[in-house]
């Protein structure tokens, strides 16, 4: 099997009664649910849970990323049950800033108004709002501390009821690049689809829920062409504005599943401040 994080791509190679896809409609966006039991889960080395593949066939545009955003807000709901309305989110973008195919995490954090700290106030109540944290983690090149410690450590503290981690993804079908968003209840390996070994973010590490969204940005060269001669990840010529739409959608879904009170308007105010 060709590396990916997709477990929809994992579903379509293999053929098992624990590894269960189904399609459905989501706000008119086309979605594949792939569900993967513990046999499953021996099977093709991903962790048994629930993954949700919103199509987007080509890069959004300003005509649907409401209705993608609207989706994906939908699914991040579904999977965050049964947590409620009241308790904290945190919220954490992983990659690195300065490599744009690995930008994902900061420039859709960046966009995600933090609402925590205003939880004594006045319009926090009168608005119903959601106490949200959001940290930017940067990688381990960086910061010189594993993401999952670095991110069990700020759990800890805060003590969230779900953790939310966006990251950059790799995918094996050209088709797939930098159009589909991928959603799950799993947590994430960083760097995986890239060969990557680092520590699982998930709910036995981080001892609360932990829900993942990427998007793929990068592809295997020698899985679009034979002979290749070198290992390389190759990237959408656009990456720049891929990554920027998707940061955007991505942002707008977060914040209506977690705050679907607060307006754009005020949602923006919040990020000035």
């Amino acid at each position: 099997m060709k590396r990916t994080d997709l477990a929809v791509e994992f579903g379509e190679a293999l053929s098992d009664k624990d590894i269960k896809m189904t399609e459905e409609f989501q706000n008119g966006i086309k979605a594949t649910c792939v569900t993967i039991g513990r046999q499953g889960e021996k099977l093709i080395g991903k962790p048994a849970g629930k993954y949700i593949t919103i199509h987007c066939e080509n890069e959004p545009n300003n005509e649907n990323k409401g209705a993608v955003s609207i989706a994906l807000a939908n699914y991040i709901n579904q999977l965050l049950k049964p947590v409620m309305s009241w308790e904290m989110v945190l919220v954490a973008g992983l990659g690195n800033e300065w490599i744009t195919p690995d930008s994902l995490g900061a420039k859709t954090v960046r966009r995600i108004p933090a609402t925590a700290h205003l939880s004594d106030t006045r319009e926090f109540k009168e608005l119903g709002l959601r106490p949200v944290a959001v940290l930017e983690m940067g990688v381990m090149g960086q910061t010189g501390i594993e993401s999952s410690e670095y991110l069990h450590s700020i759990s800890k503290s805060l003590l969230p009821a779900a953790i939310i981690v966006i990251d950059s993804l790799a995918c094996s079908d050209l088709s797939r690049l930098a159009a589909t968003i991928q959603i799950t209840d799993t947590g994430i390996s960083p760097g995986s689809g890239v060969g990557g070994n680092r520590t699982a973010i998930n709910k036995c590490n981080m001892e609360t829920k932990v829900i993942s969204i990427g998007v793929p940005t990068v592809i295997d060269l020698d899985n679009i062409l034979d002979n290749v001669k070198e290992p390389l990840m190759v990237t959408p010529r656009n990456i720049d504005a891929v990554v920027n739409s998707y940061g955007e959608i991505i942002s707008m879904g977060i914040n209506a599943a977690l705050n679907p009170s607060l307006s754009s308007e005020e949602a923006e105010m919040l990020l000035c401040q």
